[in-house]
């Protein structure tokens, strides 16, 4: 077989000049065939002077000739081909390669799968389109050493169920980066950008990003662990459908904090999740305002540290009870329990009345439990406002001096006991407050009492209703103050 070498144009042999050199070689759009990159990176190449130096392939502004495969290919040489464009796939399935940049790549699909890279991997700015069941980037299973930066690149898919981004099972030394005027389209029911099961060794960083896919959700990252933050901010935009979330993010780790500031998503149906953080555990805070989303979110077994930024407690607590799609008890746990290690008590008990609240209207009750809720929430908070039921107590004695020393007193029911004559104003009130005050007695109910006969059976009958009343409410208070009543789910 003739040697590649012997044939070469004018701009491959300017261009092998230059890697000999150590030089970036600029081919002003002339074509550079992929095949003749192959082989200069295989180690099987004759070069012009002497070997290549060890800062690699550095070509900017070529025709990639028949697009590039560099499947299975083991090299050490770094591989920089910016601002070059090619109308095959760049093929690097299996391959053992060094840095490799490909920023401003103009082309279809870059494959990679369960590709190696000693170090970076960079595609910035690159503009790729493909309708391929491979999808446009695919990076499944690869090891990457340092970090993935595809910042400002636009990756469109045209397959009906090919990502834009296929990272699952991806790993990293180091952080993702599609941030800076990244853009992802399609995907279709699977997701635009598939980052399933990969383990990021920094930030996965989507800050400014804009994530389209008509048919389904534009990010899918379960059980996805980075080492550092999670960035949806600073104009991130997610437009998405599918009942399991536009934002899905199962089971995934999250080593720093989620940031979700001046971030938007966004579901075509109002009945479908927008984002959806069920079981996500997350080392730092979460910065989620309200105006992320409009939508329904999934919160329930999301852990985190420190009380949530950029949301005050009462667009938080409105989240929980009227953006989520059924009530679950551990998002205002995890919520309460981040407020008491901040110390504020107060906000403690507000999320607990918030929590029993939406327990009452959406959660599972048996009839009689869910009775015994709304008493228990009318008479002491569900135990977090015990000084309710002293209220009402204070009432049942404003109306037992009523009954006694406005109705009956008035009435001649009033009478001493084995004499004639009425009891006087402070027998009376005195009697209201043996009625009324369980735990406290006075020796009137020995000298004064309704009398019974005719109409005063009634006041009678209403005096023990009274006492009754007096005795639930101050036993709801003593429960209350002592948490009895209080409920943890």
């Amino acid at each position: 077989m003739p040697a590649v070498e012997d044939t070469l144009t004018a701009a491959e042999t300017a261009l092998a000049e230059a890697v000999v050199k150590g030089e970036w070689y600029d081919a002003g759009g002339e074509p550079v065939r992929g095949g003749l990159l192959r082989r200069m990176l295989l180690g099987g190449f004759a070069w012009p002077g002497g070997e290549p130096d060890p800062r690699g392939i550095r070509l900017r502004n070529a025709e990639l000739r028949g697009g590039l495969d560099l499947s299975e290919v083991e090299t050490r040489l770094p591989l920089h081909l910016v601002d070059c464009r090619t109308s095959e796939p760049v093929l690097l399935t299996g391959a053992h390669l060094s840095t490799v940049d490909l920023s401003g790549l103009v082309g279809n699909n870059v494959v990679a799968v369960e590709a190696r890279f000693d170090r970076a991997l960079l595609l910035m700015g690159a503009r790729l389109r493909a309708g391929t069941a491979d999808g446009v980037l695919n990076l499944a299973g690869a090891s990457v050493g340092s970090v993935v930066d595809v910042s400002g690149a636009h990756l469109i898919s045209t397959h009906p169920e090919a990502p834009a981004f296929h990272g699952n099972n991806l790993v990293t030394g180091a952080g993702v980066f599609l941030n800076r005027g990244f853009r992802a389209e399609g995907g279709g029911p699977l997701g635009t950008i598939r980052l399933s099961g990969a383990r990021i060794g920094g930030q996965l960083n989507l800050g400014g990003a804009w994530l389209v896919n008509a048919d389904g959700p534009t990010l899918v990252g379960d059980y996805l662990c980075t080492r550092s933050n999670l960035m949806l901010n600073q104009g991130f935009h997610a437009e998405g459908r599918h009942e399991n979330g536009t934002l899905r993010l199962v089971g995934a780790e999250i080593g720093g904090r989620f940031a979700g500031e001046d971030g938007h998503a966004f579901a075509a149906e109002p009945r479908d999740l927008v984002l959806n953080l069920g079981q996500v555990r997350v080392a730092g805070t979460v910065q989620l305002p309200a105006s992320f989303t409009p939508g329904l979110v999934q919160l329930d077994g999301l852990t985190y540290t420190g009380v949530p930024r950029r949301t005050e407690l009462a667009e938080w607590l409105d989240l929980l009870a009227h953006r989520t799609s059924h009530y679950a008890s551990q998002p205002y746990l995890q919520l309460a329990e981040a407020h008491r290690a901040a110390g504020n008590e107060r906000d403690v008990r507000r999320i607990h009345l918030a929590r029993q609240r939406d327990l009452l209207r959406r959660g599972h009750l048996p009839p009689g439990g869910r009775l015994w809720h709304r008493v228990a929430g009318l008479t002491v908070g569900y135990g977090y406002r015990p000084a309710v039921a002293l209220v009402w107590w204070a009432g049942v004695v404003a109306l037992s001096v009523l009954l006694v020393a406005g109705i009956a007193g008035p009435a001649g029911l009033a009478v001493h006991i084995g004499q004639s004559g009425r009891c006087t104003l402070v027998e009376q009130v005195g009697l209201a407050l043996n009625t009324a005050t369980p735990l406290v007695k006075t020796d009137m109910q020995q000298r004064c009492q309704l009398d019974a006969a005719g109409a005063g059976g009634v006041l009678v009958a209403a005096s023990w209703v009274l006492q009754a009343l007096a005795w639930a409410f101050v036993t709801l208070f003593v429960a209350g103050f002592t948490g009895l009543v209080r409920k943890p789910g």
